[in-house]
């Protein structure tokens, strides 16, 4: 909710037209673009990350108590 409402927020810099549009539009792009890659790795890649850790950690202590 919160990077949503950070996007909405810059949108009008990157739709920004007149005096100074061409430095606000690039500003307000990067932004959004950032916000939404920061979004799908905190969202989809950290928890994946995580449970392929854990998964590795658990094979490997089940490997030494077996030995």
């Amino acid at each position: 909710m919160t990077a949503l409402t950070f996007i909405l927020g810059v949108l009008p810099l990157a739709t920004a037209t007149g005096a100074g549009a061409a430095s606000q539009n690039a500003i307000g792009i990067g932004v959004i673009g950032g916000m939404i890659a920061s979004t799908f790795v905190g969202v989809f890649l950290v928890p994946a990350l995580y449970l392929l850790i854990l998964r590795l950690v658990r094979d490997t202590d089940r490997k030494t108590t077996d030995a």
